[in-house]
């Protein structure tokens, strides 16, 4: 375990992203952004233009194509140069320009949902008669309409886009002070073991079976969030806030009510989701003692959720990236190619465990390039491997959306994105299972399934619990303060581990501010969502196969072409039921059984 982790400078090329794809040189940068710059002032010659004929709305939706990849594009490149390292400034300066940029985009086109529906339906649809191409639009001018209820004068439109900026600076500050400006410290395990803590490692200390070392990176991590508490509860409070203020503004009820009206996903989804995963948790405290007969501890706590039970075995990146292949190769030759080239020649991934690198693991789909991963990949057990089949399912989602339709539809729901991460997942994990009957294999596969629910049916589940009482509570007038915000988590995890867990409620309770998901409203109870549909198509695609494989990559080519509960029901999954969480529950179950019988 070594005492640091390298510094960025370090990074070997095949390590990283290939940013060049996107610009060649930062003067070319500068140069497109000099550009975009110079043109959004000249937008504003649309205005009042987009009801006039079919000819005006088409050359408006026209430019907004040339225009809006553009900015994209200016923005993911300095997003990914700023995530590289949170410690750089000089790339975090360049982050925040380009979310200025975008910001003034924002407010330059911000006339045009208004003006769209000023249009009469009646003459909105003879123009799509009138003029073919704009039939490629037609949900995107739909989805407008559904939310016409909520959206305001041109003016307003206006003044709330153009908050995107200030209201956007919470996530930038909170980056910075959790990845750059916090030191975490070392944590000792036996003998002479140590090693730093950081955002990027800390999934690798507590997969350690050193439990010393476990507990007290645990500890260190936990003490490091506990030491802001303060300064994370105003960060949070103030995105809270936001939140609130934007749904009042647009005439929402609650901000439940404004956040799933975005992707058009009914609130009972939402709670069903939540009463799935409570009713449920007799699973998790079934399987919490056993890890903890098999671990010989008299309690387990929280620190020993990841501790290894078995002997992993160790996954170098290339190892992980043909099991991967070998996984998903019932998706046909087609995808298993575009997904290798991505994560190895194409250079798609960044995948060094660098100092000051943005913590966790996403994949960003940059419309007209294409997609782009971070994480931190480390050998030890199955874990980094599993990591990347899901950030390539995300990134393959955005391959062929991206492919597929125009940019303003390209963009698939944050409802919708977790079904392809872990559809990859649940491919690659039943691949393994059935090639390799090793014991020791096969407990490791388990242990790498039951983490992934362990964040998906069950961390995020109370954290998305949390999240409406934290909501709900800038509502009603009351405040969010730090120790209210901990002794809430605290007690949502205290029942929620019930007597299988020691619960240390101080550190439990912080976990809020480990958290920058946060600040995608009401984001983590798709999660569970995700995960569940995921199992359901894989048992379908695999059970079915190639009907099923057909319909699952129509999902993935139908981006934001369609509202999410319609885009899975296309793939087979009605998520407005019980059904598919139930169902998700029941493959947790039988993972519970089998490792119960292999230990």
């Amino acid at each position: 375990m070594s005492n640091t982790q390298p510094l960025r400078q370090n990074a070997p090329t095949e390590a990283t992203w290939n940013l060049v794809d996107l610009f060649p040189t930062a003067e070319a940068w500068e140069a497109a952004f000099a550009a975009a710059d110079k043109k959004i002032p000249k937008l504003k010659a649309y205005q009042g233009t987009l009801g006039a004929s079919a000819d005006a709305l088409l050359k408006w939706m026209r430019e907004l194509e040339r225009m809006a990849p553009a900015i994209s594009q200016i923005a993911a490149y300095a997003s990914l140069r700023s995530d590289e390292d949170m410690g750089n400034q000089a790339n975090g300066a360049l982050n925040s320009r380009a979310q200025a940029l975008a910001a003034r985009f924002g407010a330059a086109v911000s006339f045009a949902t208004p003006e769209i529906l000023s249009i009469k339906p009646a003459a909105l649809k003879k123009f799509l008669a009138e003029k073919p191409a704009l039939q490629k639009y037609a949900h995107y001018f739909d989805n407008i309409q559904r939310q016409k209820p909520h959206v305001r004068s041109a003016e307003v439109e206006e003044l709330l886009a153009a908050a995107a900026e200030p209201f956007g600076m919470g996530r930038l500050t909170y980056n910075a002070l959790a990845d750059a400006d916090i030191s975490y410290g070392a944590a000792k395990g036996k003998g002479k073991t140590q090693a730093q803590v950081g955002r990027g490692n800390i999934g690798e200390l507590l997969g350690s079976p050193d439990r010393k070392l476990r507990q007290n990176a645990w500890r260190a991590y936990s003490d490091g969030f506990l030491g802001m508490k303060n300064t994370f509860a105003g960060i949070f409070a103030a995105k809270v806030k936001a939140t609130v203020w934007a749904a009042r503004a647009r005439g929402f009820q609650t901000s439940l009510d404004y956040a799933l009206s975005g992707p058009n996903v009914p609130t009972e989804v939402y709670h069903n989701v939540i009463a799935a995963c409570n009713r449920n948790l007799p699973i998790w405290h079934r399987y919490w003692d056993i890890k903890r007969r098999i671990l010989k501890l008299d309690k387990l706590e929280e620190f020993d959720i990841f501790a290894p039970i078995g002997q992993p075995p160790q996954v170098g990146y290339p190892q992980a990236v043909e099991w991967i292949c070998a996984g998903l190769r019932p998706l046909g030759d087609a995808y298993v190619r575009v997904a290798k080239d991505g994560m190895t020649a194409a250079r798609w991934v960044d995948s060094f465990p660098n100092t000051g690198k943005r913590n966790g693991a996403y994949s960003h789909g940059v419309f007209g390039v294409h997609p782009y991963i971070l994480m931190s990949y480390h050998d030890e057990g199955l874990f980094g491997m599993s990591t990347l089949a899901h950030e390539m399912g995300h990134a393959m989602h955005s391959y062929y959306s991206n492919a597929t339709q125009p940019f303003v539809l390209a963009r698939y729901t944050l409802f919708a994105a977790e079904v392809a991460s872990n559809f990859n997942q649940a491919m690659v994990r039943a691949h393994l299972l059935a090639q390799n009957p090793d014991r020791n294999f096969q407990i490791a596969i388990i242990e790498e399934a039951m983490s992934n629910f362990h964040r998906y049916l069950f961390l995020m589940p109370i954290l998305s619990q949390f999240e409406l009482w934290m909501h709900t509570q800038v509502e009603q007038g009351k405040a969010l303060t730090a120790n209210g915000m901990n002794a809430a988590l605290a007690e949502l995890f205290t029942c929620g581990y019930g007597p299988a867990m020691l619960v240390d409620e101080a550190r439990a309770g912080i976990t809020w501010a480990q958290f920058g998901h946060f600040f995608s409203d009401f984001y983590v109870y798709q999660y569970a969502s995700g995960i569940a549909a995921a199992n359901a198509l894989a048992d379908i695609v695999l059970a079915e196969g190639q009907p099923a494989v057909q319909k699952y990559l129509r999902f993935l080519h139908s981006g934001g072409a369609l509202y999410p509960l319609e885009a899975l029901k296309l793939a087979g999954i009605d998520m407005s039921t019980p059904a598919p969480m139930d169902r998700a529950f029941k493959v947790m179950e039988g993972f519970v059984d089998r490792l119960e019988k292999l230990a």
